[in-house]
């Protein structure tokens, strides 16, 4: 009797001792639910509402800059041609991108990103760093587009400036959309102007599509939920194109 005494004894202390030194998952648990939790729609409308007027000012006024700080640095080539040199900056529109996102999501860059945050809910505040990327990089390629229409404004000026593509990623299902010439559905050389027509005719008639990118030689695009930065705008040969709508942006 005495040996099961031990026994019992030795194995309800051995428990004890597993249970001491096993750790409580639990809250970690709990608490990498709560990071991981979908974000909800009504939040990120509350932010993006703060976030966009602002990134637009930004984006528009350090673009600008950029191309009076050229045209000064030049003088014998002001106005239109710094305009066109900005444009041809590969490192200008990510430069600015992130800028405007510094100063609408970093308390120590200015006054901006603390009036975004007397705008936004406490409980939405977290979301802030991540939206902040999101508006800097829409505000920045747009105030680019418009840049780039003041510039085709001008009839001297040949040069196609819608050139580039939209980074991998955000495509709507199903994608890309083919119109290659050979039969529907495959790829195949594509006229430029009839790809581009039928690519924002497709993006326009579906809400989620806020840009489009495509290729006339593979005669294939794709629709994008979100606007991801440009690459490829110093293609020369066999290029894609990309192409946005204004109004679905935030």
């Amino acid at each position: 009797a005495s040996r099961i005494a031990i026994a019992t004894a030795s194995a309800v202390l051995a428990c004890c001792c597993l249970l001491a030194v096993t750790p409580d998952t639990r809250s970690s648990e709990v608490e990498l639910t709560e990071r991981h939790r979908p974000v909800s729609a009504q939040g990120q409308h509350a932010v993006m509402k703060a976030l966009a007027p602002t990134a637009k000012l930004l984006a528009n006024s350090l673009l600008f800059t950029a191309v009076a700080q050229h045209a000064r640095s030049n003088p014998k080539k002001p106005g239109r041609a710094a305009m066109t040199a900005v444009l041809n900056d590969h490192e200008a529109r990510s430069k600015i991108a992130s800028e405007v996102e510094n100063k609408l999501s970093n308390d120590h860059s200015g006054d901006y990103a603390a009036e975004i945050r007397n705008e936004v809910p406490d409980k939405y505040q977290p979301l802030i760093p991540e939206l902040a990327h999101t508006a800097a990089v829409s505000a920045t390629t747009m105030a680019f587009i418009d840049l780039r229409d003041n510039v085709l404004k001008a009839e001297d000026y040949p040069e196609s400036m819608d050139r580039g593509y939209l980074e991998n990623g955000n495509s709507l299902p199903d994608m890309p959309i083919l119109m290659g010439t050979s039969s529907k559905g495959e790829y195949g050389p594509v006229a430029k102007d009839k790809l581009e027509f039928h690519c924002k005719s497709k993006c326009e008639s579906d809400h989620k599509c806020v840009a489009y990118t495509y290729k006339p030689s593979m005669g294939a695009c794709y629709l994008k939920a979100k606007l991801n930065p440009v690459r490829g705008t110093d293609c020369t040969k066999d290029c894609w194109f990309f192409g946005v709508v204004r109004q679905r942006l935030p």
